[in-house]
């Protein structure tokens, strides 16, 4: 297979936009999937999520920059955002590529995002679902990753994004109400409303 015949891991991303002359693609987007397919691989449930992306062809493109992560629905694509200057995937990378392959995976099953305009209160409680359902994802992906030498990192990287509680909640076992009941307060507590 050759560079260009890859799975969605393969190539960059809006080299240049029409009409503009800006670079959105990060120059170093191969390394940063490479290095964070490598950890995820280590899994056997991150493992079964590569397979899956690489059997659907779900593109990944890693762009310039600081902000949010995650799957598309409308393109069908995982867009990343790095900094320009990263050439190895941080913690924060690794748990949000899971992520998005949890999402397409979730949408490619069936579990289609409704529309926003039709009902909006539908489409948030869909979100917020999918959501959970790819954060209890990274949980499973870390726990297997216990006796590997990523295990701290994503640990303390998932208290960063204040998942810790979810994860903690998944650990021991808790029902999937518990689990959101952690999930929405990390949410509050990201959009400043705890």
């Amino acid at each position: 297979m050759t560079e260009n015949e890859q799975s969605g891991l393969g190539g960059k991303f809006g080299a240049k936009t029409s009409g503009s002359q800006i670079n959105y693609g990060h120059p170093h987007s191969q390394e940063l999937l490479q290095s964070a397919s490598a950890v995820i691989r280590e899994s056997e449930t991150g493992r079964l999520l590569l397979k899956l992306l690489d059997l659907k062809r779900v593109p990944v493109h890693v762009i310039k920059g600081i902000g949010q992560s995650g799957f598309s629905p409308e393109a069908m694509t995982i867009y990343m955002q790095a900094p320009g200057s990263a050439t190895t995937a941080n913690p924060a990378f690794i748990i949000n590529l899971i992520k998005g392959l949890n999402e397409a995976a979730q949408e490619l099953a069936g579990f289609r995002t409704p529309d926003p305009r039709k009902d909006i209160m539908a489409y948030a409680s869909f979100i917020h679902g999918r959501n959970l359902d790819s954060i209890t994802e990274v949980c499973k992906v870390i726990k297997e990753l216990t006796k590997t030498p990523h295990f701290t990192n994503l640990l303390d990287s998932l208290t960063e994004l204040g998942l810790n509680g979810v994860y903690k909640a998944y650990i021991d076992g808790k029902p999937r109400e518990v689990l959101y009941e952690q999930y929405a307060s990390a949410y509050d507590a990201m959009r400043g409303r705890s």
